[in-house]
This record gives structure tokens, C-alpha cells and sequence, in this order.
């Protein structure tokens, strides 16, 4: 059943067209995940933090490739009255329908500030 009238993919539809065919929500795709952690955690802290976020990743039913902690670094601006933070990326392979409760989680999450989920593509040969 179309609630909308686009020609796009619409995530209220559950529809990738106008002929309404159903999204591809069992495919597994490649994400990364990009989050800052508190910086007023101790390295013992931010290794439990980094932990819990791939162990419930996993949880989901999805794979990780690979995490890698960027370390603390400066934000480019004040996020929460804090101008420094852990960065963490982590790329993983889940279904679409996976994702909503990653990005819940990580807004629910006390420990972390931000975070941002994108599809993960392949880096292209670099153009000099």
C-alpha cells in the first residue's frame, strides 16, 4: 500500500518504486560506523566502551571487519560542553534492518557523543 506519490525510494511505503515492490531489507550490506566516546574516560574505560559497541553490533546478527581506535583527538567544535573525544571507526556487514537499533543504541549510550552510520564503500584508485 503507497501512502506517498514519489519516484524514489520511500522508507514510510517500504517501497523502492512506483510499481511498489518490496525494499531488499535481507541483504546484507557493508556499513561504518563513526563515534566519539567521553573524553573524561580513563583507556580502560573507552576499551569496555568499544567492546560493548561490537559485542551488540554482533548481537544483531552482524559481522565486523574491522574497528580501529582512532585515539583522542580536538572537535572542530563544542559538542556537550566537551572539545576533545575518542574517535572509533568500525566497519561491519548487517541487514538494513539492523541498523535503526545500532543508531539507538549509540544515541542512547552515555559514553558516547556522537556517532554516524554510512554504507561503506570501497576506496577508489586515487587520482593524481
Amino acid at each position: 500500500m503507497r501512502i506517498c506519490n514519489t519516484n524514489v525510494p520511500c522508507l514510510l511505503c517500504r517501497t523502492d518504486d512506483q510499481r511498489g515492490k518490496p525494499l531488499a531489507s535481507n541483504v546484507i550490506k557493508p556499513y561504518e560506523v563513526v563515534y566519539i566516546i567521553r573524553p573524561n574516560l580513563d583507556e580502560d574505560a573507552v576499551d569496555r566502551v568499544v567492546l560493548a559497541v561490537e559485542e551488540f553490533i554482533k548481537g544483531t546478527g552482524a559481522t565486523i571487519e574491522t574497528t580501529d581506535k582512532k585515539g583522542r583527538r580536538r572537535l572542530a567544535y563544542e559538542v556537550d560542553k566537551m572539545r576533545d573525544g575518542y574517535f572509533v571507526l568500525t566497519i561491519f556487514h548487517a541487514k538494513p534492518d539492523a541498523i535503526l537499533g545500532i543508531k539507538r543504541m549509540m544515541t542512547l549510550s552515555e559514553d558516547i557523543i556522537r556517532s554516524l552510520i554510512v554504507i561503506h564503500e570501497k576506496e577508489s584508485a586515487k587520482t593524481l
